[in-house]
């Protein structure tokens, strides 16, 4: 496993997020219940983010773990969808860095899997990112 701190933006994000879908089947977001003023505003939020991709939406799971965090008091909605060409361009059109999936624009802790197996997954406000061989 390498941790990365160096930010992947632009072109060379476009390419990840390519590279990712190639070898990828599913990825996932993080909206931290804790970081919420009106849990139910944040929501109607990212589901209007999300628009145009829910139907490609596996699950929203409560948690309180994932790859690059464990909560001890709180919560968090992680987001699962399947990766394929609409969601892939859902994530080239709204971001153009790895680190610019944060909060309040976007929700945070973008991760990559090959069906259970993480291959990449980020912790944005802490500013790194982990690739998993």
């Amino acid at each position: 496993m390498l941790m990365i701190t160096e930010n992947v933006k632009g072109k060379r994000y476009k390419e990840l997020i390519d590279f990712l879908s190639r070898h990828c089947n599913c990825f996932a977001f993080v909206e931290d219940r804790q970081m919420m003023e009106i849990e139910e505003e944040r929501l109607a939020y990212i589901h209007n983010l999300i628009t145009y991709i829910e139907e490609h939406l596996i699950e929203r799971k409560i948690q309180k773990e994932w790859e690059t965090t464990r909560l001890v008091d709180d919560t968090a909605y992680v987001f699962y969808f399947n990766l394929n060409n609409a969601t892939k361009q859902f994530l080239k059109d709204n971001s153009d860095s790895l680190f610019d999936w944060i909060r309040p624009e976007l929700p945070e802790d973008l991760t990559f899997y090959q069906n259970d197996k993480c291959i990449l997954a980020t912790c944005s406000h802490e500013g790194f990112f982990l690739w998993i061989k």
